[in-house]
């Protein structure tokens, strides 16, 4: 019946929603809080709804799974070499601009290239949501896009959209993606004060009517990114996100990151509570071609139990149940270089260093 000397809240997506919200509002609950790819609320289900409220406008819109993997593999090639070894994983997204015009197809649709309204929606999905006040709702950034737990799963979807009537495209009833099941149920029966389980979301105007979420979004989103209160404390909390996050735009999670930081004072501060790490090619929480297997749990252990702050984070890959690839993840803004020599599949040929 004794009270622990530590607490910890471990939570990813909607749990790392929550585990936020606890340091945002209860910053005496936890002593050590881990929040991972986590959703920031009610604007991530506006911005899925933006998202299918164009692609759903013409079948030409529809992405289908063959051309993701178009898609992706032309990116790699272009910007695998930025992080300073070719293997085959976009290290740092930021560091590479890529233009998906460049697979348009020259004549007709064929399997090597993507027509002009696939180049759309592709370019749709990366790009922000810039609404009349400013605001950003972001865009996802490039890169492994391809496979069972990517964008298929979570935004194209897995089987080709299906024509309508009036040339626009909709999702068979069994080829939803999480992300529209998401969308499509948080218009009907939890953004607004009363349910309308036959609201047609596709009439949702982004700019014209926020205001008729402005209570959903109070309660279900941790937009609050002033921690001192929690840091203060000696409290301590570790982030961490999937470059290749289908689900969550790992650019909400820098940006939260970047403002907690300010809001702290600056990074030297900062850095006495809050650490965020990035995983190259890691889907939503897990899943993707990159390392995404790592110990949250125990560097937050040695961090407030023993005041060792987490330099890196060993990730470890594998293809069926065997380990065939480790890395370090390492604190932005910092990133894993490859020294040069050794296996470029060993955590131990890489060192976290600052870009210039």
């Amino acid at each position: 019946n004794s009270k622990p000397k530590y607490a910890y809240f471990n939570g990813c997506s909607n749990g790392g929603r929550q585990a936020l919200m606890e340091a945002q509002r209860y910053p005496q609950d936890f002593d050590g809080i881990i929040a991972g790819d986590p959703s920031f609320g009610a604007m991530g289900f506006v911005r899925r709804a933006v998202t299918y409220q164009f692609m759903s406008k013409s079948i030409e819109r529809d992405l289908p799974p063959a051309k993701l993997d178009v898609l992706s593999k032309a990116e790699v090639a272009a910007c695998d070499a930025k992080d300073g070894v070719v293997d085959g994983l976009i290290g740092d997204p930021r560091n590479c601009s890529f233009d998906p015009s460049v697979l348009l197809c020259k004549k007709s649709d064929a399997a090597n290239c993507l027509t002009a309204g696939q180049i759309e929606t592709a370019k749709m999905i990366h790009a922000d949501t810039v609404l009349a006040n400013g605001e950003r709702m972001r865009g996802f950034p490039i890169g492994h896009e391809d496979g069972a737990s990517g964008w298929q799963a979570w935004i194209t979807g897995a089987k080709p959209m299906v024509k309508q009537a009036d040339g626009s495209a909709w999702f068979g009833s069994d080829a939803e993606p999480i992300g529209f099941r998401f969308a499509d149920g948080f218009f009907r029966y939890l953004a607004f004060e009363i349910d309308d389980p036959n609201y047609d979301w596709r009439k949702f105007d982004v700019n014209r009517d926020l205001s008729k979420i402005k209570t959903i979004s109070a309660i279900l989103s941790p937009t609050d990114a002033n921690l001192t209160k929690y840091g203060a404390s000696g409290k301590k909390l570790l982030l961490y996100h999937g470059w290749a996050d289908p689900a969550l735009s790992v650019f909400g999670t820098i940006d939260y990151y970047n403002k907690v930081v300010t809001n702290a004072g600056g990074k030297k501060k900062a850095d006495d509570f809050v650490r965020l790490f990035l995983a190259p090619g890691m889907h939503h929480c897990r899943g993707g071609p990159g390392p995404d297997n790592f110990d949250t749990l125990s560097a937050l252990e040695q961090w407030v139990e023993k005041g060792t702050a987490p330099e890196k984070l060993i990730a470890s890959h594998s293809t069926n149940g065997k380990v065939d690839r480790t890395r370090p993840l390492c604190p932005e803004p910092q990133v894993a270089r490859y020294i040069g020599s050794g296996n470029i599949d060993a955590a131990e040929n890489f060192k976290c260093e600052t870009p210039k």
